[in-house]
């Protein structure tokens, strides 16, 4: 196991991420004829699909573009404008404000996808477990990338200067930021740590809406020394959207 959800207690294991993420990743193909550069939105409090989203649209060759639940539907229209996303990925009580910024910037609705637990009694909006390759054709690889070049996530700044401003992560920043949280906590987690003997835990409450999605709430989980797991909070507080 290495997602535990810390109120549903829903979880994911190792096989069950890389699964899920290659059964979006070949959706986001298959469905909306998805790019190598397009971008997907995130628009959420912490989340435990996050990693499997997040790297199902890698596999796809798109890039991650988090933004923050608690911007007004102006603000995150400026961030889906700014990031040229494609699509948007967020809750069942953020979906009005995701609903209205998507239509300030053209994005069609049937491109506003769900995440978490709670589902659209209309079935207007699909829940991104149903974005799949249907048709079961092979046809669907993984994107080739210039890791170096090429950009994982495009986060933004909070904006207290002026207008929030993209910045653009690739492949090898991620991968050398990993490397070095895996040499600073190597040797320090174990599947047998914790005071019960049942393997050392991190509780995610920063926000991986921000630069935590990309460094570190999900990557160094997956790759640190594959002996520990994380349990994503949604908020120390209650997060009410706007």
């Amino acid at each position: 196991m290495i997602y535990v959800d810390a109120d549903t207690k829903r979880s994911y294991t190792y096989a069950q991420v890389r699964s899920t993420a290659l059964d979006f990743g070949k959706g986001l193909k298959s469905v909306w004829e998805w790019k190598k550069g397009d971008v997907l939105a995130l628009y959420s409090p912490n989340c435990i699909d996050t990693p499997a989203i997040m790297w199902g649209t890698h596999w796809a060759g798109g890039i991650v573009s988090p933004a923050n639940p608690g911007y007004t539907a102006d603000e995150l229209a400026f961030q889906l404008k700014d990031s040229g996303a494609k699509a948007l990925v967020t809750l069942k009580p953020f979906l009005k404000t995701a609903i209205q910024a998507c239509k300030k910037v053209g994005i069609d609705e049937d491109r506003i996808i769900l995440m978490g637990d709670e589902r659209d009694e209309t079935m207007k909006f699909k829940h991104f477990s149903h974005i799949r390759n249907l048709a079961g054709t092979s046809r669907y690889r993984k994107a080739k990338i210039n890791p170096s070049k090429d950009l994982a996530f495009l986060v933004y700044s909070s904006g207290t200067t002026g207008h929030p401003k993209g910045v653009m992560l690739s492949h090898t920043n991620i991968v050398s930021n990993t490397c070095m949280l895996k040499t600073g906590e190597q040797g320090n987690l174990s599947w047998k740590g914790g005071p019960n003997n049942e393997g050392d835990k991190i509780l995610a409450f920063l926000p991986f809406f921000h630069a935590y999605v990309p460094h570190p709430a999900p990557y160094p989980l997956y790759s640190i020394t594959n002996k520990t797991r994380v349990s994503p909070v949604s908020s120390i507080s209650p997060c009410t959207p706007a």
